[in-house]
């Protein structure tokens, strides 16, 4: 027992001993212990964030000033942004006031604001290719923007991301590197500005063709696609989910020339008119119908307007009014649309007309009628679409009633003025029939799902 107690003292004199010698190295090496015990699994996560990057293909091919807007998004905010109904709310601007009769905007910008390199955002900074605008910059904490003509829908414009200098924004992501291919941009990779951030790092991929796209995407590339019309094979292909959207910033839709001899005049419209009501729109689920030219989730959509539900009989008296003569209809597409083209061609058939499509790549420069998409504006301005004056107006159409409503309802502030003006629009447009609205496309996204 004796030596048992002499090895045990010996053994506690002889660690004082050591304790007392290496004092020092023992207090730092149980300081880092400490600190490595508490800071160990942050640098973990830390460098899992820092190595993670998600991969999306997009279906586009971009130059540095017409990024997707999605991703645009990303990177910068406008002065303004827009919420699930069109309406403009504080982005960068934190309030504006509009005078002069809505031909003098003044943006006052959120304080503190910094670039991604790390400067303040000086309200000088903010340009504008405006060629009937001016704009000032009373302090750098403000501009004012005056127009020639009252401009409803600036504030909505103005939600369009905006950059310093090549993509150097305001958003939660900041460009780390692109890689480009003469002025296209092949790929593009963004990292979160805020390092403590858990949001992954992007990189996005962009293809020609929707066939190079899921090409990539199975040879394990991307991890994802985004926005495309079909996804073939890749529906049943190995972890994969793929959702279905319903694109109501968009529709399609049967556009009539109305300047042709087939379709002016009082016969033309009878003739439009008994092809709408000769057309089944029950083949579209009722979600992605369209019947006019606002998309029901517009603050200013009503559905009180002429639907033109199947009514053939109708469609037979009205073609009696458009003259004896039964034209050949040349019915124009693109290939995304031919199945679209070739159902029209079978309603229109049982009219006794004779109907024949044609394929083609771009928008013809004389067709009769174009089957093809249309991007919707978010406001409910749609003057460059339908105004008797602008290029842009696809069918030619004329009225000038219509005119009217479409120069009133970019001239008037007050919300339920313009709501009365857009309103009507819709019912008046939809009488002449320059297009039969068909449907909102849907949109495909693919994913490959985590590992479990």
């Amino acid at each position: 027992m004796r030596r048992i107690y002499k090895k045990i003292r010996f053994f506690l004199r002889f660690l004082a001993a050591l304790v007392a010698k290496y004092q020092g190295a023992i207090l730092i090496g149980i300081l880092l212990g400490s600190l490595t015990f508490v800071l160990l699994p942050r640098i973990v996560v830390a460098t899992i964030q820092f190595r993670s990057t998600y991969s999306i293909a997009y279906v586009a091919r971009p130059t540095l000033s017409d990024l997707p807007l999605d991703i645009q998004r990303q990177i910068s905010l406008g002065l303004t942004h827009i919420d699930s109904r069109g309406q403009p709310q504080p982005a960068l601007a934190s309030s504006w006031t509009a005078t002069d009769s809505g031909k003098t905007y003044t943006f006052i910008l959120q304080p503190g604001l910094k670039w991604h390199d790390g400067t303040p955002v000086k309200s000088s900074q903010i340009t504008y290719q405006f060629t009937d605008a001016q704009i000032s910059y009373p302090d750098s904490n403000s501009l004012t923007i005056r127009l020639t003509d009252p401009f409803s829908p600036l504030p909505v414009v103005l939600s369009q991301p905006i950059f310093k200098t090549k993509l150097v924004g305001v958003g939660s992501y900041k460009t780390t590197s692109i890689r480009k291919n003469g002025n296209y941009i092949d790929s593009i990779t963004l990292s979160p500005i805020n390092p403590d951030s858990r949001l992954p790092r992007l990189r996005y991929y962009f293809y020609p063709s929707e066939k190079l796209a899921r090409t990539a995407y199975k040879l394990g590339i991307v991890n994802s696609i985004a926005d495309i019309s079909d996804p073939e094979d890749l529906s049943d292909w190995p972890n994969t989910s793929v959702s279905q959207v319903t694109r109501t910033d968009r529709y399609v839709a049967a556009f009539f020339n109305t300047q042709s001899q087939v379709f002016s005049g009082s016969g033309g419209k009878s003739l439009r008119q008994a092809l709408a009501y000769t057309t089944d729109k029950t083949r579209w689920p009722n979600d992605s119908r369209i019947t006019g030219p606002l998309s029901a989730t517009n603050w200013a959509y009503t559905s009180d307007i002429k639907k033109y539900d199947l009514d053939v009989a109708r469609a037979r008296s009205l073609l009696g009014k458009s003259g004896p003569n039964l034209p050949k209809i040349i019915l124009s597409t693109f290939p995304a649309y031919l199945t679209t083209a070739e159902e029209l061609k079978s309603d229109w058939e049982t009219l006794g007309l004779e109907i024949e499509i044609s394929v083609t790549p771009d928008v013809p420069d004389d067709f009769l009628v174009l089957v093809a998409a249309q991007v919707l504006p978010t406001d409910p301005d749609q003057y460059h679409l339908w105004h008797s004056t602008q290029a842009s107006n696809l069918t030619r159409f004329s009225h000038p009633r219509i005119d009217k409503l479409l120069e009133d309802g970019r001239k008037t502030s007050d919300p339920k003025e313009r709501l009365d003006i857009y309103q009507d629009f819709q019912k008046a447009l939809v009488e002449e029939v320059p297009a039969i609205f068909l449907y909102h496309p849907q949109s495909y996204t693919i994913t490959r799902r985590s590992s479990p």
